[in-house]
Parts: C-alpha cells; sequence; structure tokens
C-alpha cells in the first residue's frame, strides 16, 4: 500500500467539502490520464498548439 504524498494547510475549513479532489487527483495521476488524452486528442499542426491535457 502506498501513502499519498499530499499535505494540506491548517484550516478552519471542513475537509469534506473538498476531500473528493483528492482522491480524483490521486486517480488522474494513477492512470496516467494526460498521456492517454495527449496520445488520442494529439495537438494541432501548430507548434504555439496546446495539448488537449492542458485543457479542463
Amino acid at each position: 500500500m502506498n501513502i499519498l504524498n499530499y499535505k494540506l494547510s491548517s484550516t478552519n475549513e471542513l475537509l469534506t467539502a473538498r476531500i473528493g479532489l483528492l482522491a480524483t487527483a490521486h486517480t488522474i495521476n494513477t492512470l496516467s490520464l494526460s498521456n492517454t488524452i495527449d496520445q488520442h486528442f494529439p495537438a494541432l499542426g501548430s507548434n504555439c498548439a496546446l495539448k488537449a491535457s492542458t485543457f479542463g
């Protein structure tokens, strides 16, 4: 089992409102989703075009 390398700063807010973002970020990193997106949706021919994984 891997321990997630995320740190939360001190806050007075409830964690339940944003804890889903941590799980989503971990899933995206684990699946290498940005590489898969770039593979299936290549950038346009222009050298100034952004990769599809940068949008979102």
